[in-house]
Formats: structure tokens, sequence, C-alpha cells
């Protein structure tokens, strides 16, 4: 869909914002791109329909697990396919080369690629300490300790 000259951001149906969210995979500056409207539009609409906030959530998480997946094999096998080209520079469609990328390569790139993804979709860098709503006070240390290998879930709890 070719992005329309900027509209009245009432000028657009639910249904088009929908579509515009699909082929956006749940970004909505990309939404408003294909429409042509501003982002505060598309922002404002999406809080406003229930439903269109599930479309963005559920397009902007199944790319989240197609992004995860690819991610993983990538750092599992080190071995990514690389397109292969003409004299030109034009991608020949359906052949590739392998290509070996190192460990700490592998990891940087996933590091990157997965800390695009925004908390709705299961990544977050920053972490919220509170007590019933308040912040808590000033004199409190706190030691934070990555152990990500020995979480438990309530599944494990019952099941001990």
């Amino acid at each position: 869909m070719k992005p329309r000259k900027k509209i009245d951001n009432e000028k657009y149906t639910d249904e088009e914002l929908k579509q515009a969210l699909i082929q956006a995979n749940g970004q909505p500056t990309k939404a408003a791109e294909i429409l042509g409207v501003t982002y505060s539009s598309v922002y404002s609409r999406t809080r406003k329909k229930p439903e269109l906030l599930e479309v963005q959530k559920a397009y902007r998480a199944r790319v989240f697990n197609e992004v995860a997946n690819t991610m993983t094999l990538i750092a599992m096998a080190g071995i990514i396919k690389e397109p292969l080209t003409d004299e030109d520079g034009t991608v020949i469609q359906g052949k590739f080369r392998e290509v070996t990328v190192d460990y700490k390569t592998r990891m940087q790139a996933m590091q990157s690629i997965m800390s695009t993804f925004r908390v709705e979709d299961g990544i977050t860098d920053k972490l919220d300490l509170t007590t019933a709503g308040n912040p808590l006070s000033s004199n409190i240390n706190i030691e934070i300790i990555d152990k990500r290998e020995q979480v438990r879930t309530d599944d494990d709890d019952t099941n001990n």
C-alpha cells in the first residue's frame, strides 16, 4: 500500500487503520505513514479502541516471536545464510551462501535486535521498585543478582 497524502485524522476508518497496523507489523509510526496521518492520530485512535490496540499488540508479538526464534537459531548454529547477488548487486532469488558468525558478534546482534522491542513484547531493561505503589525509602540498599537460569514458575511451586 502506497502512503497517502496527509488527511484529516478522522477521515480514515477503523478497518483502514487495522489493515495499516497489520501491514506495519503493529508499528504505529509505520501505520501512520501508510495512512498518511500523524503518529498521534494513530496512537490516540488505538488507545480509544481496544480492538485496534489488540491488533497492534498481536502483530508486534508475532514479529517479536519470529525475531526471537531466528536469533536463537543464529546464536546456536553460528551460521547465517547470506543472499547471493549478481554483478549489479541485485539479489538472486533462492541463492545463498553460508557465513560463519563468531560468538561475540552473534550475542551483540541478538542483544541489539531484541532490545528494540518494548516491555509488552517480553523485553525490558529497567526495573521498577515500589512498595504498594510508593517509591522505596532512600536508605534501602538493593543488590540485583541475575539468576535467570534459576527462575521458578508457579508450576514449579506446585510440583514440589
